[in-house]
């Protein structure tokens, strides 16, 4: 009897198994909703509903030969209870006794739904990097019967793969024509749910066009930057807003790239991803590809050869890594030795870079530090490790880019995300993430929540700018009171939480009377006099966040129940 997957991941490479190696059909199909869909690596693979997805797998069962499948890469890319996203690439062979010789690289990616506790597939793309998969159906005969001088003049040929699968649930694809009013051919249900709209209400509201979804006032600004990008290329962006059907506005960021339709006219396809939580918690950072292909042009890219059984290395550069001044060529022997003499790479990272190039690792690139014009800089690796003729790892072929300013962002992003907008302090979801993380280990340690007394006559009386700023003074006074190793989180309206490990407890409690008593140094207008309630707890080996949380909480509350102003302990068990 077969296990049901257990995991997107385990999902997702028993599909493909199930499919291109034991050919078993009733056990593919048996991962579907009813109310899938499927786009497949041919033209004419674009199917609808698991009746008509059946009917085509059971129809090519026997066209599509049993092959072998490596996966190159898997990763679960979104996940929720109910929800999740993978991607991944695999490499797929023919045997050589069913008379082809074929061997082609292909992406998948899926998404997925929680049915009666298990994972089952909403929407599944399967796309070949290279364009194999005109001709034939089912299954790729006529090029894999070839000769193996034009299988290679194939593999050498770049092609343009677009990938119109969501990265995120917060997404739609439509695609237009290219008029006036940018005319749709196709809009996505994803779409469409986004705003709150069925398929037939987004039309009438849109009037069937990219025009009419733009909310009024932005239309100039989104039409003048579609002007401005298709001046330059195929490529486009805009940023504007779209009514949803409950009146709502939310920003959508839009972009997209022309092509050549199979009837000769000009198409454009697009992608529609909601950024209004972006927009609103980030004002100053804009999501701009502009910004994006502008860092990437300024991005040092060093192709290099790596022969593995002599320890050389030849490498091709810019002068100064100018990509104004020309390519060099530079090589070097006794590579591993002179990396660890001149200290361009961190000592940290030389093992990891050593066993990659040696095919240690079965990474698709990694990333180390090199230091260049004075700083350590991040540097992305990534290659081909070519064999000799015996199999055994000959060169490695590769690429490194530097990749420091994108590692500053997503940084940059993430700590945005963690963090409460006002006091900058942790927001309440990264607070009882680190928290639970610490307690799990076993770790221990004490919590106190801080509640501002009367805070709502604060803002009613002097106005919410000054309770900002009240705000904003407790938020010095916690910081200013704990080390770098303690963990500070604005939980609430004007709820605080300070959680100390179990190496610091014993100083919680003059921690908590320094607060109190700077706090109450604080007065508004010399009509009120800011004070604290404090509730203390003490972790046992059994509490989790929650349990810990709900003893601060009420030795909290005991304190603002019997006079404020005080700090209260909770009862040790």
């Amino acid at each position: 009897m077969r296990i049901y997957p257990e995991t997107p991941a385990d999902l997702t490479r028993s599909l493909f198994i199930e499919f291109y190696v034991t050919r078993d059909i009733d056990t593919v199909l048996g991962y579907f909703m009813d109310d899938c869909s499927w786009i497949g690596p041919c033209d004419h693979e674009y199917f609808i509903g698991k009746d008509a997805i059946s009917k085509y797998f059971y129809a090519g069962k026997t066209e599509v030969p049993s092959c072998r499948l490596d996966f190159l890469n898997l990763d679960t890319v979104f996940e929720t209870e109910d929800h999740a996203i993978t991607m991944g690439k695999f490499d797929l062979r023919t045997n050589a006794e069913d008379g082809l010789i074929l061997q082609v690289t292909q992406r998948c990616s899926i998404t997925m739904q929680k049915q009666d506790g298990l994972w089952k597939i909403h929407h599944l793309h399967n796309s070949n990097i290279y364009e194999e998969m005109h001709e034939d159906p089912y299954f790729p005969k006529t090029v894999g019967k070839q000769t193996m001088d034009y299988m290679n003049q194939l593999l050498n040929e770049k092609s343009e793969v677009i990938d119109m699968i969501s990265s995120n649930i917060n997404g739609g694809l439509k695609g237009s024509n290219d008029d006036e009013t940018f005319s749709y051919f196709y809009v996505n249900e994803g779409l469409c749910s986004m705003l709150g709209y069925t398929y037939d209400e987004f039309m009438e509201m849109s009037h069937g066009c990219a025009v009419g979804a733009v909310y009024p006032p932005d239309l100039p600004a989104a039409l003048k930057s579609c002007e401005e990008w298709f001046a330059k290329g195929l490529n486009y962006e805009a940023e504007y807003r779209i009514q949803k059907k409950d009146g709502s506005l939310i920003w959508v960021l839009d972009t997209g790239k022309k092509s050549i339709g199979s009837d000769g006219k000009v198409k454009i396809n697009s992608m529609i991803t909601d950024i209004t939580a972006m927009k609103e918690a980030e004002m100053q950072l804009k999501v701009e590809q502009e910004r994006y292909r502008i860092a990437l042009e300024n991005i040092t890219d060093v192709m290099f050869e790596y022969d593995i059984v002599n320890d050389s290395l030849v490498k091709y550069e810019h002068e100064n890594y100018d990509r104004h001044k020309p390519v060099q060529k530079i090589s070097i022997e006794a590579y591993f030795h002179d990396l660890e003499t001149n200290g361009q790479i961190h000592l940290d990272d030389i093992g990891t870079l050593k066993a990659y190039l040696l095919g240690q690792l079965s990474d698709e690139s990694i990333e180390i530090r090199k230091y260049l014009n004075d700083c350590w800089t991040w540097i992305r690796v990534s290659g081909k490790l070519i064999y000799s003729e015996d199999q055994k790892p000959n060169k490695f072929i590769g690429i490194w880019r530097d990749i420091t300013e994108e590692k500053n962002a997503m940084d940059s992003l993430i700590n945005l995300s963690q963090r409460d907008a006002l006091t900058r302090l942790y927001n309440p979801k990264c607070t009882e993430l680190m928290i639970e993380d610490h307690l799990q280990q076993d770790h221990g340690g004490v919590m106190m929540i801080t509640d501002i007394d009367n805070f709502k006559r604060v803002n009613d009386s002097f106005g919410h700018l000054e309770g900002n700023d009240i705000l904003l003074k407790v938020t010095e006074i916690l910081k200013s009171s704990i080390q770098d190793i303690d963990i500070a989180g604005r939980i609430g309206g004007d709820e605080f939480l300070i959680f100390l490990p179990k190496s610091r407890m014993d100083a919680i409690e003059s921690i908590a009377q320094r607060i109190s008593a700077k706090a109450r140094t604080i007065r508004i207008k010399d009509q009120f006099q800011l004070t604290l309630s404090l509730g203390i707890a003490y972790a046992s080996k059994d509490d989790t966040y929650q349990t810990l949380f709900a003893k601060a909480d009420e030795a909290m509350y005991y304190a603002k129940n019997h006079g404020r102003n005080r700090i209260h302990i909770a009862d040790i068990k």
